[in-house]
């Protein structure tokens, strides 16, 4: 069984690839710069329940917002070791998840509008350079009238 998540801060969406084909499961966002391993784990055990034998699962690859270095990866990646047990785990940004999905191997630009929305370059295999989203920029250059 493989499995791919999609989170955000707001919602996560899940793909289970299992033999009986692919099943979606929707849960809360998950952010480690908000959330601990701890609760991360507790939410999960909730929304998936004894639905999933946990154990067949093979590959977890989570994409995610605040996942942009190592030490908040590890946040997600913690919890998610100890529901999948098996699994080989992949906890990455969300922004090389929207990269990977929209480019396949190939260069180009993705972008995530949302309820953050962030843009980059992507060279094939990983994300090269990022324009800092919106949320960040100043508050006068939001507001200017021309």
């Amino acid at each position: 069984m493989i499995i791919v998540a999609d989170s955000g801060s707001t919602k996560a969406d899940w793909k289970i690839i299992g033999k009986q084909g692919v099943e979606s499961v929707g849960t809360m966002g998950f952010n480690p710069v908000f959330h601990s391993s701890e609760v991360i784990k507790r939410e999960l055990d909730k929304a998936l329940g004894n639905t999933y034998k946990r154990d067949e699962a093979t590959h977890v690859y989570y994409y995610g917002s605040g996942c942009w270095d190592e030490k908040r990866q590890e946040i997600v990646s913690q919890a998610l070791r100890q529901i999948f047990s098996r699994a080989d785990v992949e906890v990455e940004h969300d922004l090389l998840g929207a990269a990977r999905a929209t480019c396949g191997n190939d260069p180009g630009i993705a972008c995530i509008l949302g309820t953050g929305s962030n843009t980059c370059l992507f060279d094939g295999y990983d994300v090269t350079d990022n324009v800092t989203n919106l949320a960040k920029a100043p508050i006068q250059l939001l507001c200017r009238v021309y």
